[in-house]
């Protein structure tokens, strides 16, 4: 099944990417208007977080949010085969003078992101040093994910995530054996940071987009554990084919922080992001379901 299912992509990522485009018009309509998927999850979780909004915003809003769903399948399926070349012409980078001073510590350090328009595109980036300034190797930018339950689904993301080695990835069970390993190390350590926990871990609470929310500790837990210092990197789309990663420190050294702060700032600079772009942060994840009084 995974090898049918790749030569598919392969086969299909070839496409101009104007194509691909036209694709996600349809995907859109699909997953809106036919499947309906998550509807009333998308849209609850708009109106809770924008109580001023009017039901015609809420609306609008989530057919944004849908169209620029569309847009991260297809160009995470174009970018299979694409040139690291073609894609870094799709990404900028701010905020490189944090992110190098921090580096230049000669330290890992802890980068917390959330699902903000295309989070993909950015593991597929040309040489960093050359293009964008950054004092690190392309292999040292480390990107933790979780492993999804059906193995199909783990080698077709996995490919898509590896296929220009442009950066390394790691399983999050093994992240904190990893990173003891090479504590010596001069490491930016990828975590998407605003799933909903695991009803096992212990979980903190946050006032993110009007309302109480969990949110996931592991990052700041290592980030403490290990001394690190720690940035958050916002994804912006500012339109097709124009996509920002942002970097702001947090903090230099998270051992010295009271105890939630890490967690709490990086709920802060994501739900500012959130504000200003509202249509690309991913609603239909079920990040509320669980209501806290």
């Amino acid at each position: 099944m995974y090898r049918v299912v790749l030569f598919f992509l392969y086969a299909l990522s070839m496409l101009p990417l104007k194509v691909h485009y036209a694709f996600s018009g349809f995907i859109a309509w699909l997953l809106h208007s036919v499947l309906h998927y998550r509807r009333s999850t998308v849209t609850a979780n708009i109106a809770r977080s924008f109580p001023e909004m009017t039901y015609r915003e809420i609306e609008t809003t989530a057919r944004d949010f849908y169209r620029n769903l569309g847009d991260v399948i297809v160009e995470s399926v174009w970018s299979l085969t694409a040139s690291t070349e073609k894609i870094g012409r799709q990404v900028r980078i701010t905020g490189t003078d944090t992110l190098n001073r921090i580096m230049d510590l000669n330290r890992n350090a802890v980068i917390m992101v959330g699902h903000l328009g295309n989070w993909e595109i950015f593991t597929g980036l040309p040489d960093l040093r050359s293009r964008y300034g950054i004092n690190i190797d392309n292999r040292d930018f480390v990107y933790v994910y979780k492993k999804p339950s059906s193995r199909t689904a783990e080698k077709i993301i996995s490919a898509i995530r590896t296929r220009h080695g442009s950066c390394s990835i790691i399983e999050s069970r093994n992240i904190l054996r990893h990173i003891i390993r090479h504590r010596e190390g001069r490491q930016a350590f990828f975590f998407i940071c605003d799933q909903n926990p695991h009803s096992g871990a212990t979980r903190f609470v946050a006032d993110f987009l009007n309302q109480k929310t969990y949110m996931i500790e592991g990052p700041e837990n290592i980030a403490v554990k290990m001394g690190m210092p720690v940035l958050y990197c916002g994804l912006i789309r500012h339109g097709r084919q124009d996509n920002e990663a942002h970097f702001e420190l947090i903090t230099d050294n998270a051992a010295g922080c009271p105890e939630g702060y890490v967690t709490s700032e990086f709920a802060r600079l994501l739900e500012k992001d959130i504000k200003e772009h509202k249509a690309t942060w991913l609603w239909s994840h079920k990040r509320w379901k669980k209501r806290i009084v």
